[in-house]
């Protein structure tokens, strides 16, 4: 996404729901899409938006409900140095899929 989204907000803003509604189609047919292809190339805002999506429906949240107030009191940490090796701490206890 990164790679060919030279545009500003790749990640806020939402691509053309029939492409992204290709994309699924395609990770939901268990093919590996193409991201190459023009029509997501031209619309990279398709893709984020996807894993965005992907995101938003896991029934337990990547970095986890029960981990949610480590999180929270990790990042509110004022040294940058001190705030970092919070949050490795709390990501070490993640489950494996997450941290994977």
């Amino acid at each position: 996404v990164e790679q060919h989204g030279v545009v500003d907000g790749i990640y806020r803003l939402s691509g053309v729901s029939s492409n992204i509604q290709r994309l699924r189609q395609e990770f939901d047919g268990e093919r590996c899409p193409d991201l190459r292809r023009d029509v997501y190339l031209q619309d990279v805002h398709c893709v984020s938006s996807l894993c965005k999506a992907y995101f938003r429906e896991l029934p337990n949240p990547l970095l986890t409900y029960q981990l949610y107030d480590k999180f929270a009191d990790a990042v509110a940490i004022q040294m940058e140095e001190g705030r970092l090796v919070k949050i490795k701490e709390v990501l070490k206890e993640l489950p494996a899929p997450h941290y994977r």
